[in-house]
């Protein structure tokens, strides 16, 4: 193969590796990505002779399914396995008859998370009453404006406007002011005066530490991060991704309703006996 061809390859691959990081990290998980690309590019001829293995199976044919065969990454849950995920405090759209519950742990300043919004929606189009969804918190370090959005999902969550407010914060991720949180309020009808006192409510920050707390411990440390049926699914991920293990788990909920489970049972049913941490 030519050498100007060789090079395009590893240039490639080295965007590769940054497009394969759907997700925003905290910073010491962000270090160990800038180490992992020292290290490929240290490697590069070890690199291109597996780029050229890949090449001559693609020619023939080969290679297999993307994926396949590859475990879990040091300090992240395993996405074979299921965790104990619980719904606790989180706010949810959906019955609590759904087969299939999925956990989302976010960020209102990470553009990965609104990136995956709209294939959220075309989950609850797709699947309506059959998949419920849930929000807990991450807001990462860097994102100096996410606790303070985070605080005011849940101030308007408590007036009944969490996924209004949740979505306005969205739409405006660069306009998270404190102002503007009051704006919303407004435009939301909320008692603005007990919004802003809500803010300040430490009782909502706990809340929103105990579950960042709780994603960490099962590995979700960055964002988005999703457990569908307590399965692990990491960053902005397309539609086609999520309904792989969406059906997979409706077939195991169909199972346990014909085998008598209560529909409102199923997900602590599925989740019982996973595992508590990754």
């Amino acid at each position: 193969m030519h050498r100007n061809r060789w090079y395009s390859m590893s240039g490639l691959l080295g965007a590769a590796a940054l497009v394969l990081l759907p997700a925003c990290q905290n910073p010491q998980s962000m270090a160990k990505v800038q180490e992992t690309l020292t290290q490929i590019n240290d490697q590069q001829k070890e690199i291109l002779a597996k780029l050229g293995k890949l090449e001559e199976q693609v020619a023939k044919g080969g290679g297999g399914k993307p994926g396949a065969n590859q475990g879990p990454r040091p300090g992240q849950p395993d996405p074979a396995s299921t965790y104990k995920v619980p719904l606790a405090d989180a706010y949810f759209k959906g019955p609590a008859t759904a087969k299939v519950t999925i956990i989302t742990w976010s960020d209102f300043q990470c553009p990965y998370c609104k990136r995956v919004n709209p294939t959220m929606e075309q989950i609850e189009k797709e699947y309506g009453e059959q998949v419920r969804v849930a929000f807990k918190h991450n807001p990462l370090p860097m994102h100096n404006r996410a606790l303070p959005a985070a605080q005011a999902a849940e101030a308007a969550g408590r007036q009944g406007k969490f996924w209004e407010m949740h979505d306005l914060l969205f739409e405006n991720a660069r306009d998270l002011t404190d102002e503007n949180f009051a704006k919303w309020a407004g435009e939301l009808k909320l008692d603005v005066e007990k919004f802003k006192k809500d803010l300040e409510d430490p009782a909502i920050k706990k809340k929103i530490e105990e579950q960042q707390k709780e994603g960490s411990t099962l590995g979700a440390r960055g964002t988005p991060a999703f457990f569908v049926n307590g399965r692990f699914l990491s960053g902005a991920q397309p539609f086609d991704a999520f309904k792989a293990l969406i059906d997979e788990e409706m077939k195991k909920a169909d199972k346990l309703l014909a085998a008598g489970t209560p529909a409102d049972k199923v997900y602590d049913k599925v989740i019982e006996n996973g595992k508590t941490k990754a």
